[in-house]
């Protein structure tokens, strides 16, 4: 044994029997925060700790003291990551699953349950303490503790994340409405990139409509059907509001010729410019339409919301470069 793990000698013989449910409880809400599919914001997390589920299986195998301090040899900061990434998951909504199943599992009351949690975030947030101490921090960073703030700032980074896609609203569209819109979008990204047109570029300056940002959006919406629920997040609201903005002002105008896309972004069939309602005399009264619509929706059901606003104002400035 190296110098340096000479504190595990100081552990009690029964810390194991002790930590036996936060490990496991823990273990199971870092395995249902790694379960989210990756983000950037769970790309970083991982970066920061190395955690994976293969990881925290391993750890979750652990059944005996004798196995506890071997892992806290071998690779403390993974024990160290998954009792901290837990212990964070299970403060959010994304432990109900977890929570419930040990609920059930132990049959034990809602009351008795808080009690466990409260117990096992007890004894996880001293362990945490006691590994800071005495476990080298990754390179680069001075300490565990100021390691520990780069995680919880991640977490807290992957949980605002979490919260902006979640829908706020869900649109049925008939399929002219589900043809402009994904229309509008490609329109948003295929805008010249060499142009020296004022509008053109001050479309691709707009931090909503860049292309990395709509790739998600143009990617749901090349699967929607036409009159199935499709859910919104805000960002997405917003992202559709301004490209439908863009798209109507490219229609009114002859930045399509001037630019040469008018063969790249055929408008809509005969059938599905009937199926407008109601039924439009051109495509661009039909396109027209459908921008109107959606604008109306928008501040319908989100007056006074700031993002909404901010994008407006956006849009009213692009008018001008027109």
């Amino acid at each position: 044994m190296s110098a340096s793990d000479s504190w595990l000698d100081t552990l009690p013989a029964d810390f194991y029997a002790q930590l036996t449910h936060t490990l496991n409880l823990h273990g199971m809400a870092a395995l249902e925060l790694l379960s989210r599919p990756a983000t950037p914001a769970t790309d970083r997390i991982y970066q920061l700790s190395g955690l994976d589920a293969v990881t925290v299986q391993r750890l979750n195998g652990i059944s005996s003291h004798a196995q506890l301090l071997a892992a806290l040899r071998r690779e403390p900061l993974a024990v160290y990551h998954l009792l901290l990434l837990g212990g964070l998951t299970l403060e959010t909504s994304l432990a109900a699953p977890v929570l419930a199943y040990v609920r059930q599992a132990m049959s034990i009351t809602e009351e008795q349950l808080g009690q466990l949690l409260t117990y096992c975030q007890q004894l996880s947030n001293a362990f945490l303490g006691q590994l800071e101490e005495h476990v080298a921090a990754p390179a680069g960073v001075a300490s565990l503790g100021l390691h520990r703030l780069g995680v919880e700032e991640a977490f807290a980074g992957f949980l605002a994340a979490q919260l902006a896609a979640r829908p706020v609203a869900e649109l049925r569209p008939l399929p002219p409405q589900l043809h402009i819109m994904r229309l509008a979008l490609l329109l948003a990204v295929s805008l010249p990139q060499d142009t020296d047109h004022p509008f053109a570029q001050a479309v691709q300056a707009l931090p909503h409509l860049q292309p990395a940002t709509l790739e998600p959006l143009i990617a749901r919406l090349g699967h929607a059907q036409p009159h199935e629920p499709l859910p919104l997040s805000m960002p997405e609201v917003v992202q559709l509001y301004q490209a439908l903005q863009v798209c109507g002002m490219v229609f009114v105008s002859d930045l399509m010729s001037h630019m040469g896309l008018e063969d790249s972004f055929p408008t809509l069939s005969e059938e599905e410019r009937r199926a407008s309602e109601p039924a439009p005399a051109s495509n661009r009264e039909a396109v027209g339409s459908i921008v109107s619509g959606f604008t109306q929706w928008v501040q319908q059901n989100f007056p006074g919301n700031p993002e909404i606003a901010q994008a407006r104002q956006q849009v009213l400035a692009l008018a001008d470069e027109l």
